[in-house]
């Protein structure tokens, strides 16, 4: 959200979401990942591009409160007309032009990079946002976990979280695929455990998330769409885009969402008067660099 104003167009797909039907939900799943179609294609169009009827984009539109669907392509358009059209463009000449040397590339991949943040900064939710951070300063005991590419996040953020809290601990990696079980038998519904998930999806991930749940273990999630598994499991999901022309999934809004997650907690860690400039000093030798 924006300053407090209306909801984006994102925004409000994201908090109807639990409460669309099946059909709803394709048509919302197919508008999230070609989110260019919704400002431009007519409805019949984007129906026969969802596999759904025509009544059922009708349906959909209302559902999330637009009177037409007219209103709803309309709001799209203003949002994401002027930033998204250019740099679909621009991916698909890069793609055109295989000769291209490392610096149009990697410049064709920063590009790609800001697209993803402003699209996580328009997508964040306040409310969820609030929520989460209340969650992992509340929580006696906070575990973090991610597989894969999310693993090395999950390692990142708890590496910058421990510097402002106790009790936090990365579950990935340790013992094998049985030892984040193991781990969360100690945990109650006092606790937290976060899971961080990128496309392609983990099964273990999920398959954590629900032991959690069973458990009664409050779950949040930092993913990149309503449609990702482990959504109907978290009780708080900041969503980080994650599109790539490439690659499965790119990290980096959800690394800079785990960034501001650290700097807000750190904001109200009594740590930050008490201990921190401690540490800094007896630490000051290890560096090569003078204290930030």
């Amino acid at each position: 959200m924006d300053d407090g104003g209306e909801p984006s167009a994102v925004q409000r797909l994201i908090r109807a979401y639990a409460a669309l039907t099946p059909r709803q939900r394709q048509i919302a799943d197919h508008v999230l990942a070609y989110r260019f179609e919704a400002a431009t294609l007519a409805i019949d169009a984007l129906a026969r591009r969802c596999e759904v009827s025509v009544a059922s984009a009708n349906r959909f539109v209302r559902a999330l409160g637009y009177a037409s669907y007219a209103t709803f392509r309309e709001h799209w358009q203003h949002e994401l007309m002027a930033g998204e059209a250019p740099g679909a463009l621009a991916r698909l000449r890069a793609q055109a032009q295989a000769d291209d040397g490392a610096g149009p590339v990697l410049r064709g991949a920063l590009r790609q990079g800001q697209q993803s943040l402003q699209r996580a900064q328009t997508d964040l939710d306040d409310e969820q946002a609030q929520g989460l951070l209340d969650a992992v300063l509340r929580a006696p005991r906070v575990a973090v976990f991610g597989a894969e590419v999310s693993a090395y996040m999950a390692g990142y953020f708890v590496n910058y979280l421990s510097l402002f809290r106790g009790d936090v601990e990365c579950l990935a990696g340790l013992g094998g695929a049985t030892e984040p079980y193991r781990r969360l038998l100690a945990y109650d519904e006092r606790d937290l455990l976060l899971v961080l998930s990128l496309p392609r999806y983990s099964k273990l991930t999920l398959e954590l998330c629900e032991f959690a749940a069973a458990r009664g273990i409050p779950v949040a999630a930092i993913t990149d769409r309503p449609a990702a598994p482990v959504v109907k499991l978290a009780r708080h999901v900041l969503y980080a885009p994650a599109g790539d022309s490439l690659l499965p999934a790119s990290s980096l809004s959800m690394l800079a969402l785990l960034e501001g997650l650290c700097s807000a907690v750190g904001a109200r860690s009594p740590r930050l008067a008490r201990e921190l400039p401690q540490l800094s000093h007896t630490m000051a030798a290890h560096y090569i660099d003078a204290t930030p």
